[in-house]
């Protein structure tokens, strides 16, 4: 008996046991045992199925699903010479100046490399800097840092400089005694992790978009190294239990490191950078589809939810503080309104049907006028400033006229709507969250393998052989990497 069947008669003499504890002690709380085995059956039984019936490649809850089928494929897509391109670009994106330098730099030799040096910093800090400000507040103090950290050393020393700016963060209100939210944490579809906010927790339809994201990533390794000439073994997925959770492009060892440093630099950095170049394209599809979409479905949500007619709109809970991620934030309501208020009138718009409460909430305005109806029938005007959240600070329930309710086709539109704006937005983020975590200067991430080659010029002083230079550019990587993800994930055990 191997060790999987072991693993696998042990999971079922526990199921046994577990089911014959709920028939002798019905009243005991074993929620959390079976919720864990649950899990350890889910993840662990298809990847036992896996190898006995069809043979695949398994580790535990991981199974390799092995094809040379898409390699056909790949040959195909990788056929345009502007892959080579993009794969340069993608070199300079994820190093920043010290690509440009390794690149073209040294060859130049003197004050050129240096004029090149500072050339490329300020062109790469300009476009972090005004990329930063249309999506962050023009006077927040990470705009300059971070952008100076891509103008150097792109996404890698971006990426770095921010989880060096989150340890402070987190650390800082440690000290006051609050509860930060982890600068890193693991990404499970439908999984809430500790001490972050459900809104940062993927649905678990996200799955997909991972998948997505994953083949993206490796079939453009897969387009360099066959542009490199580098046989390609196998393609395929890899599965924890039943869920996908990655892809991968099997590689000739041996080819690819008889290659050229820059043929090699283009292998790797192409994964990391098609994520970048594919949030892009995504991005630009789901703006268009918007638009697209947008002349034929607002007039029919605008006619629904103008049919939509409310009673009341009433509040049920004054906040008297947001939280959040340990920074805390005044509630403009607290001492205001008092629950049980019949919220009349927001922003000047009378709330009898949900097209115009939805108008109300939409428009922007620092502060809100309201018109409420008290239990004893007053009729109370407030002006009441948003805080720095754009929040005042009360929830509300809303409950409409008996049979004028919103139509089911109206809430399903609403229900499909949600969901696929939740997958781009997901498919975006992630799309970003790997490209940045791919560049990082450690193994066996991407930008591991490019960091041995990109800074070995620089630890010549140090008079090693290539071999012992590169190990050491890998381990004092490793370590700067596995400090700041350490001290970046202590939230979590908060």
């Amino acid at each position: 008996m191997d060790r999987l069947e072991k693993i696998f008669y042990g999971l079922i003499a526990i199921g046994i046991a577990l089911i014959g504890i709920i028939f002798l002690f019905p009243n005991a709380d074993t929620s959390i045992v079976l919720t864990v085995y649950a899990i350890a059956a889910f993840l662990f039984f298809p990847t036992y199925g896996f190898k006995k019936l069809f043979g695949l490649e398994t580790f535990y809850i991981i199974t390799l699903f092995k094809t040379k089928k898409l390699t056909v494929f790949i040959e195909t897509i990788s056929k345009p010479d502007w892959w080579d391109l993009l794969a340069d670009i993608g070199i300079i994106l994820g190093f920043g100046t010290i690509a440009v330098d390794y690149l073209i730099g040294r060859k130049l030799g003197g004050w050129k490399r240096i004029v090149v040096a500072i050339v490329s910093t300020i062109c790469l800090f300009g476009i972090s800097f005004l990329t930063l400000s249309s999506f962050i507040a023009a006077d927040s103090p990470v705009i300059l840092p971070f952008s100076i950290g891509f103008g150097f050393g792109g996404l890698m020393l971006f990426t770095i400089v921010s989880l060096v700016w989150q340890i402070f963060d987190i650390v800082s209100k440690i000290l006051i005694g609050k509860v930060p939210c982890p600068g890193i944490t693991p990404i499970i579809p439908g999984v809430q992790m500790p001490n972050v906010p459900p809104i940062l927790t993927p649905p678990v339809y996200i799955w997909g978009a991972f998948l997505i994201i994953v083949v993206v990533h490796e079939f453009a390794h897969g387009a360099l190294m066959k542009r490199a000439k580098v046989k390609i073994k196998s393609t395929g997925l890899l599965l924890l239990g039943l869920l996908p959770m990655g892809a991968f492009v099997e590689p000739d060892e041996k080819q690819l490191n008889s290659k050229s440093e820059r043929q090699k630099l283009r292998v790797y950095a192409i994964g990391p950078a098609a994520n970048f170049y594919s949030l892009i394209v995504f991005g630009i599809i789901f703006l268009l589809a918007f638009q697209i979409a947008n002349p034929v479905i607002v007039p029919m949500m605008d006619a629904a939810e103008k049919e939509a007619l409310l009673e009341s709109v009433t509040v049920t809970k004054v906040l008297e503080e947001y939280e959040l991620c340990g920074t805390t934030f005044e509630s403009p309501a607290n001492g205001q309104i008092k629950a049980g208020w019949i919220l009349k009138s927001y922003n000047g718009i009378d709330l009898n049907t949900l097209f115009n409460l939805k108008e109300a909430l939409s428009m922007e305005s620092d502060i809100v006028p309201l018109v409420f109806e008290t239990g004893e029938g007053e009729i109370i005007e407030k002006a009441i400033a948003k805080n720095k959240m754009g929040q005042i600070g009360f929830e509300t329930r809303m409950s409409y006229i008996e049979g004028r309710e919103p139509s089911q086709k109206y809430v399903d539109m609403i229900s499909w709507i949600s969901i696929i704006s939740i997958f781009f937005g997901w498919l975006l983020l992630l799309n970003f969250a790997l490209a940045v975590v791919n560049f990082l200067p450690t193994d066996p991430l991407d930008g591991g393998k490019m960091a041995k080659m990109i800074f070995l010029p620089y630890f010549g002083f140090m008079k090693m052989n290539k071999k012992d230079t590169e190990k050491l550019i890998g381990r004092l990587m490793l370590w700067i990497i596995v400090i700041l993800f350490l001290l970046n994930a202590f939230p979590l055990l908060l």
